[in-house]
């Protein structure tokens, strides 16, 4: 375990001035690895929380802003200890001696569950597609999830009992939502506006089913809690 984290703090260290060197490109941002710094952990047995912060540079309109965000996670092994202990976009290999630096993945900033990246993402970068060309391929990718659930949504609604009849509700309510996609994402947001709690569920079946489908595959669109 001493030899993991040894080799991983000092290979970070040596090539944090490479992996730092660029800038990352509109709207995305870059962990600095060498910024990386424990706030809590125990560095006992699993499971463990551990909990740390790094710096991003994130880029909104070609101005670079540096941002601190905070992880806390739970660790059950080794393997997880060396490749989830890392900044967002930080990605280690094995090496004789354990993990070492393989690269730095700069990311799209609300594809993040760092919440001071979210926060700054819905601050600072502009989601409509027609000016951002990340926007518009996450939203044509979306397109397609929500065309095929939808159908599948109103196949098993048909194909079932009456029971079940409110797969065919979420169904059309899909198909709405994909019309204006991904120009156009105007029933997306008003879905989103109309999201029940994170871990509540509805007597509306139907809205159920679209409330999770957009938690799971547009959940960089939701804008962070307050």
């Amino acid at each position: 375990m001493k030899n993991i984290k040894t080799l991983l703090f000092l290979t970070l260290v040596i090539t944090s001035t490479v992996a730092t060197a660029a800038s990352p490109a509109a709207n995305k941002c870059l962990a600095q690895p060498s910024s990386k710094k424990y706030i809590s952990s125990a560095f006992g047995a699993y499971p463990r929380r551990v909990i740390f912060e790094c710096n991003y540079l994130c880029n909104a309109e070609n101005k670079i802003y540096t941002v601190n965000a905070i992880t806390n996670i739970v660790i059950r092994n080794t393997d997880e200890d060396a490749k989830r202990t890392v900044c967002q976009g930080v990605v280690v290999k094995k090496s004789a001696y354990g993990y070492e630096l393989d690269r730095v993945v700069s990311f799209y900033a609300p594809e993040t569950n760092l919440k001071e990246i979210k926060k700054w993402a819905y601050d600072n970068i502009n989601f409509n597609p027609k000016n951002n060309a990340l926007e518009k391929a996450k939203l044509a990718q979306l397109k397609i999830l929500v065309v095929n659930a939808g159908s599948a949504y109103i196949a098993a609604g048909i194909s079932g009992s009456a029971s079940t009849k409110y797969f065919i509700n979420a169904g059309v309510a899909m198909s709405k939502i994909a019309e204006g996609l991904p120009m156009n994402p105007k029933k997306l947001d008003e879905a989103i506006q109309k999201l029940s709690g994170p871990k509540s569920i509805t007597v509306n079946q139907s809205k159920n089913l679209v409330d999770s489908f957009i938690r799971t595959n547009a959940s960089w669109r939701i804008p962070p809690a307050n």
